[in-house]
């Protein structure tokens, strides 16, 4: 009797478990603006969220059904941002992942979607955001060209999901513009353009597609460089330049990414640009509400952003081995190369050719091929964790 029921208790767990269709990887939560807090769950699989509210005290409740909480998950409880007190995880039963928001007395509206996978995210998205003022209109059924929903999503159309990864090597200025001019009479638009064929042989050893924004001493716009990279379909996009300076004993790498507030004025302009036609993921915005097609807009900057933070530093981390790196090597600017929002995006500076000794050395092969390998290594290490 013991072993059939233990056996009917093993059964009863098996299905339990595979009953459980989908993980919930990891929560977000952030300050999307000063009245509005943005929670994102990301979802192995689509799978039906309810939302609903409790009192004494107040609470937002979210329960994704048939699906379980990932390790990383579980160690974003106890979180705490805006007008959000906390954050907490439950499982009312074996089948739902709860999470609970802890809110203020005061009156609070939400509006939330689902978002499939797009282009080389293979996630699903909830998506929600929480305001104190009036919230964003999201689309209703009612709209047959928004009908992203409470509980429903469309399907996109997302560029292919590519086993080959491409890599961009944008070397800086080119044609009229030499860029900085060492007092040896050396040009940076040729020592970058020599990197970039340098490093591409390197990239291409390790089965990358690599595609540079120029091959030859030509001019192509800042502009221009973006949208070649879009063209492209690039995974990463390294933009490579050398550093000046009037102080002529300044030296060593540095690694630039794009700030948030640096990015946004640019990204509310590429947002409008075309009625937000093929800004970001392959997908054509016209056909959702603008709110919509910010929320979309906001998610790809963000999450490129992050990446492009990623790759920087392991760019870092692979170059301080054994070459000089200025003092907080990882910097943000507001470069225009680096502002698609979504391609994550790095602008590495090789040295300064103000510096004779620097110059020097960026002018020898076997200082830009150790250069080249360290940012392989990086590149390898990126697509590593992201894969």
């Amino acid at each position: 009797m013991k072993v059939i029921s233990f056996f009917i208790g093993l059964c009863l767990w098996s299905w339990s478990f595979f009953a459980v269709a989908g993980t919930l990887e990891d929560i977000r939560l952030s300050n999307y603006r000063s009245n509005v807090v943005r929670l994102v769950l990301d979802l192995s699989d689509k799978t039906d969220v309810s939302v609903f509210r409790l009192s004494s005290p107040a609470r937002l409740v979210i329960d994704a059904k048939k699906t379980r909480f990932s390790k990383k998950a579980r160690q974003k409880k106890g979180q705490s941002i805006g007008f959000i007190s906390g954050l907490r995880l439950g499982q009312p039963d074996s089948q739902t992942a709860r999470v609970v928001l802890d809110l203020p007395p005061q009156t609070l509206k939400e509006s939330h979607f689902l978002l499939p996978p797009q282009g080389a995210n293979t996630k699903w998205r909830f998506v929600m955001d929480i305001s104190s003022d009036v919230p964003p209109a999201l689309p209703t059924q009612s709209n047959k060209k928004a009908d992203i929903s409470q509980n429903t999503s469309r399907t996109l159309q997302p560029f292919s999901n590519k086993t080959q990864k491409i890599i961009m090597l944008d070397p800086g200025h080119g044609g009229a513009d030499p860029g900085a001019i060492s007092k040896n009479g050396h040009y940076e638009k040729d020592l970058t353009l020599k990197m970039a064929l340098e490093t591409k042989k390197l990239l291409e050893k390790e089965g990358y597609k690599v595609v540079l924004t120029r091959d030859r001493d030509i001019f192509i716009s800042l502009r221009g460089r973006i949208e070649k990279a879009h063209r492209a379909n690039a995974d990463l996009f390294i933009s490579i330049h050398a550093d000046s300076a009037k102080n002529t004993s300044a030296r060593g790498l540095s690694v630039y990414t794009i700030s948030e507030n640096a990015s946004d004025k640019e990204a509310a302009a590429l947002a409008e640009r075309e009625n937000k036609a093929d800004i970001i993921l392959g997908m054509d915005l016209v056909e959702y509400q603008p709110e919509v097609g910010n929320i979309l807009i906001d998610l790809a900057k963000r999450e490129t952003m992050d990446k492009s933070a990623v790759y920087a530093t392991h760019v870092v981390n692979e170059m301080k081995k054994n070459i000089k790196l200025v003092p907080n090597a990882h910097r943000f600017a507001g470069f225009v190369v680096l502002k698609s929002p979504n391609i994550p995006s790095v602008l590495v500076e090789l040295g300064y050719l103000s510096n004779r000794s620097e110059e020097r050395q960026l002018q020898k092969a076997s200082y830009r091929r150790e250069l080249g390998q360290a940012l392989v290594r990086a590149v390898n290490r990126y697509f590593k964790e992201f894969n």
